[in-house]
């Protein structure tokens, strides 16, 4: 069968969502296949409006590196110091040790120093730790390309500005004046003092006043009448009750539409909503449709992850970071 899945990726969209930041350093980050987006496609549409590029491991950030040469930092550990330094790829340290590695592996000028204010995901937050980076500093003449900290629930005010307060606390050890970089969703909205954002789902349409990026598209590429009391799909979870047209559309979870979807979302075909119906098959689904509906009709199967994460329960990261199974082209809409 014709391969008709496609991203439909709105560039327009994507840079009217990064020039909302005025007054920050943009560092987009494209982890994850650029949020299930498409590494390519974000970089070279988001390439002309951002200071640099976020990632989690090397292989993401030499990928990057093939459409930008702009900054690249990797904000995880990470032991790949030659490539690194080849590949003039930055990355984090969060203690002495790592510190005293990445000096006696040539990196000096690549290290970001990482802050644990709460997420107890990467980062120090020992006072002792710090004197002990502060003084490895001092002693090689090193400048950091930053100081880090990521934010964990930023939707809580209160709890958000006391870890701000610990985070200058533990910053102020470091005796050199490093640029300030925050990452955590919404920490944009805060009157921090910082110089660089770790941007992230914001970007990609999925913050306040920001704009939708990605649309998941397919066709129909079956109709079926399917009578009275006939069932739909694999374990009978779909009884039709009254005799019904029943479209079938080439994208599953082996695409990445997640199987606890079935019967609980819906999608567009020429601008109507119609009901996904049945259990969600490997590598397509059901929709049940009227005569207006024909093969070949154009479907958009993901126009808002809000709302499928909403119907079982997740996150619209998840949702959107699955849609890098899907087997089909992305297309830039420009």
């Amino acid at each position: 069968m014709e391969n008709t899945n496609f991203k439909l990726i709105n560039k327009e969209n994507l840079i009217t969502n990064i020039s909302k930041i005025k007054d920050k350093k943009i560092c987009l980050m494209v982890k994850a296949n650029a949020y299930g987006h498409g590494i390519k496609e974000v970089v070279k549409s988001a390439n002309d409006y951002v200071w640099g590029y976020g990632v989690v491991n090397i292989d993401e950030a030499i990928l990057v590196r093939k459409y930008t040469r702009k900054r690249i930092i990797v904000f995880a550990p990470t032991k790949d110091y030659e490539l690194c330094r080849l590949n003039k790829i930055e990355f984090f340290i969060d203690s002495e040790l790592e510190l005293k590695e990445a000096i006696s592996n040539n990196c000096p000028n690549l290290i970001h120093l990482a802050i644990n204010v709460g997420m107890n995901r990467y980062g120090t937050k020992s006072e002792i730790e710090l004197k002990h980076i502060n003084n490895l500093l001092i002693d090689n003449k090193i400048k950091l390309k930053s100081i880090y900290t990521h934010f964990p629930i930023t939707d809580n005010n209160l709890k958000t500005c006391r870890e701000y307060k610990n985070f200058l606390m533990l910053r102020n050890i470091i005796s050199q004046n490093s640029p300030i970089c925050f990452g955590g969703s919404n920490v944009r909205n805060y009157d921090f003092n910082f110089d660089i954002l770790r941007l992230g789902i914001d970007a990609y349409g999925y913050g306040k006043d920001m704009k939708k990026v990605m649309k998941i598209v397919s066709k129909v590429v079956k109709i079926n009448f399917v009578k009275k009391d006939e069932f739909v799909g694999y374990g009978k979870k779909y009884k039709e009750r009254f005799g019904n047209f029943i479209a079938v559309v080439p994208i599953g979870y082996g695409d990445g539409l997640m199987r606890g979807l079935s019967n609980k979302f819906k999608i567009k075909i020429n601008g109507v909503k119609y009901q996904a119906v049945g259990n969600i098959c490997m590598d397509c689904f059901f929709v049940k449709v009227d005569k207006s509906v024909k093969v070949g009709d154009f479907v958009e199967v993901m126009f808002d992850a809000d709302y499928l994460a909403k119907k079982i329960k997740t996150i619209p990261y998840e949702i959107l970071t699955n849609f890098s199974l899907l087997r089909g082209k992305t297309l830039i809409e420009n």
